[in-house]
């Protein structure tokens, strides 16, 4: 577990496969997405680093329904009942009503997908989670300023963005990634691409500074124009 401080705020959580984000507000936390499954421990690890206990996170927000990012979702909910806030067209894979569903593969992703799947994440099951609200997008969460739900499919039906206009942050999952040497690209992996791009696209007019993914180095400073010189 490495943890990396996007801003004194904001903290990046690298796991051994994916990375999670803790978002503070005074002695209060706001754990976005929640790695693979039994990553409870390198996760209290990073909020021990902070200075606070784990009953400091005080809501869980998952941005899509994949093992990488909802996996440990039941774990860290069980450790004092944080609510988990899902999207409604993902929530019944958090709830192990349903497998998720399989993305189409681009001839550029594949080589990309043939690394992953013999790493055996997209074979490792969900541990089923209560989804505690099923959102929509549109909603506004109590933490850092106020934070606004942006419904963004294509990566999953049920992908979410949390956009922070107090502070120019938006947590993209997804739908937003980076490469080293080669910096922000659109998500890889969809159940619709075309969708995800449109997705992709608002964001990048919400004119981010901070943009945090859900693989690679979160970009810190004028994100929104890196994520619009992706799009060209």
């Amino acid at each position: 577990m490495e943890i990396v401080e996007l801003l004194p705020t904001l903290h990046q959580v690298n796991l051994d496969f994916g990375q999670v984000y803790l978002w503070r507000d005074d002695d209060e936390l706001t754990l976005v997405d929640t790695g693979t499954p039994g990553s409870g421990a390198a996760i209290d690890s990073a909020v021990a680093s902070l200075g606070l206990a784990r009953s400091a996170v005080r809501r869980i927000l998952v941005t899509h329904g994949h093992e990488d990012h909802a996996g440990s979702a039941a774990e860290i909910r069980g450790w004092h009942g944080a609510p988990v806030y899902v999207h409604h067209a993902d929530a019944p894979v958090v709830r192990g009503e349903r497998r998720r569903a399989e993305p189409v593969i681009t001839e550029f992703e594949r080589p990309y997908w043939e690394q992953v799947t013999a790493s055996g994440i997209t074979s490792l099951a969900i541990p089923p989670s209560p989804v505690d609200t099923e959102l929509v997008g549109g909603e506004e969460l109590d933490f850092g300023g106020g934070a606004h739900v942006v419904a963004i499919p294509g990566h999953t039906a049920g992908s979410i963005a949390v956009h922070l206009p107090a502070h120019g942050v938006v947590f993209a999952g997804d739908t937003v990634a980076t490469l080293p040497g080669q910096g922000v690209i659109p998500g890889v992996f969809n159940v619709d691409r075309t969708a995800m791009l449109e997705s992709f696209r608002r964001l990048a007019d919400l004119d981010p500074d901070v943009v945090c993914v859900g693989h690679g180095a979160s970009v810190v400073g004028d994100a929104g124009r890196a994520m619009r010189a992706a799009l060209s």
